[in-house]
């Protein structure tokens, strides 16, 4: 019995982890394409876009995360790395896939 508790709790906490992954604030994709360089502060990217779901880790590194409507019509996610000194490292963006 004591083995099946380490993949009910892994399992829990990826459930805890998916649902603070989801963005917040739709903002154009333009707007994030043209705002968000590697190299950009925190300060420029919160006072051009606002605020959105931030998810911090104890090593000073953030993730920044906004939606953004695709042209077809599907949903699409921005997401923004920031390094410990507070400059974007790295931004990844593509379409949400929704479990139904």
């Amino acid at each position: 019995m004591r083995w099946l508790m380490t993949p009910i709790l892994l399992a829990l906490a990826a459930c805890s982890g998916t649902r603070a992954l989801q963005a917040s604030k739709d903002v154009p994709y333009a707007t994030l394409s043209q705002t968000v360089q590697v190299g950009s502060s925190q300060e420029l990217v919160r006072a051009t876009l606002g605020e959105s779901t931030a998810i911090r880790f104890d090593n000073g590194n953030s993730v920044w995360m906004y939606t953004y409507p695709d042209a077809s019509g599907v949903q699409g996610e921005y997401v923004i790395w920031f390094g410990p000194d507070g400059l974007v490292r790295k931004v990844r963006s593509g379409a949400v896939y929704r479990v139904k």
